[in-house]
């Protein structure tokens, strides 16, 4: 599992061009996102205007992380990364990446809020804070009040830590389980998301990320200054996010859809099953599309529930690996030369033994 997530930028074809868009994206995110932060808490609300803006590549990254997720979920161990492309797509997911930290943080948040109402309350409410303090010191003796402050103080700060320990292991299954779907609600289902984090596979692969993330960033912080070192952090998070695809992968994939292995034969009837809408319109889909049961699903880039987008170019088209040929959005290689299929309605020329003789 770690050695697949590792090697897994260089099964990439346009590897060179996610690491270094993706370093561009990081560092841009992590000076245009406190900027814009506290130019509204401490200059004026007015920043907020320019969110969309500030927040973008912070957004973009988020994003690509959660295709990479979904990736390595549905891909396999022998796959590279996906590409760095599809931006709207990208800060779509980011921004529901974003809203899933934020709904898994908001008990901490809400509890947090809780105890200071109560400490504003005991402090300029209407009980009195010295009277309490002299029933507290008559009670414990004279280190009363302090002792009762430091439990307290440490009571919530052992709460706050094993919470944010808690999100820190959940948290990414609910990215995956929100990534393999694509729905935003899957990954707030709790008996979802604790089956994923409660398995063995799963657990090793948070293992493995949380050491790759340690030995990562240790390296890259000296070489921050010198921009070398955001590449590397934006690497060696891929390399994480990859081995939370994985280790969430046997969770995910391991219950197969409802009649998913049903034959016509166990019906009784193969009439009946041909006769099925459901079945007869994925025959229909098969055949218009020309591909066999056999070739397995579609793969998706990225997209709202896992649907291929169909308002831009593939990947391949938008790294410059291949180039749209025909009306029915064929590809040829890019660095091919000759050739071409004229009943796919392209052709480079006439062939040289067809030459008009001019003489």
């Amino acid at each position: 599992m770690l050695t697949a997530a590792a090697t897994a930028l260089t099964r990439t074809d346009d590897a060179a061009g996610v690491v270094l868009v993706g370093g561009v994206v990081t560092l841009l995110s992590w000076v245009l996102t406190p900027l814009w932060l506290g130019g509204v808490l401490f200059i004026t609300p007015a920043f907020v205007v320019a969110a969309p803006v500030a927040l973008a590549p912070w957004l973009v990254a988020r994003g690509y992380f959660v295709r990479v997720t979904r990736s390595a979920i549905r891909t396999g161990e022998a796959t590279g990364v996906p590409s760095l492309v599809a931006w709207g797509e990208l800060v779509r997911d980011g921004l529901k990446s974003a809203l899933l930290s934020a709904a898994l943080l908001a008990p901490l948040a809400g509890g947090l809020a809780v105890a200071g109402g109560v400490v504003a309350a005991l402090v300029a409410g209407p009980v009195e804070p010295a009277s309490v303090a002299a029933a507290v010191e008559s009670a414990l003796g004279p280190n009363g009040p302090a002792a009762v402050a430091a439990v307290a103080a440490g009571g919530v700060g052992a709460l706050v830590v094993a919470y944010l320990l808690a999100f820190a292991y959940v948290r990414p299954a609910a990215l995956a389980t929100f990534a393999e779907s694509g729905r935003l609600r899957d990954g707030l289902r709790p008996q979802t998301v604790v089956g994923v984090a409660a398995t063995g596979s799963y657990a090793t692969g948070w293992t493995l990320a949380v050491g790759a993330l340690a030995v990562g960033y240790a390296v890259a912080a000296p070489t921050t200054p010198l921009v070398v070192g955001v590449a590397l952090a934006f690497a060696v998070r891929v390399v994480a996010h990859g081995l939370y695809g994985r280790g969430a992968a046997d969770a995910l994939r391991g219950d197969p859809a409802p009649n998913a292995g049903r034959r016509p034969e166990d019906d009784g009837s193969r009439d009946d099953a041909t006769s099925d809408p459901e079945t007869v319109r994925d025959a229909d889909v098969i055949r218009d599309s020309g591909r066999s049961r056999d070739d397995g699903p579609v793969p998706a880039v990225s997209g709202d529930g896992g649907r291929p987008m169909r308002s831009e170019p593939p990947a391949a088209v938008q790294v410059g690996r291949a180039v749209p040929v025909g009306d029915r959005g064929d590809a040829v290689e890019s660095d091919g030369i000759g050739g071409g299929d004229p009943a796919g309605g392209f052709e480079w020329g006439p062939a040289l033994a067809d030459a008009e003789d001019k003489s």
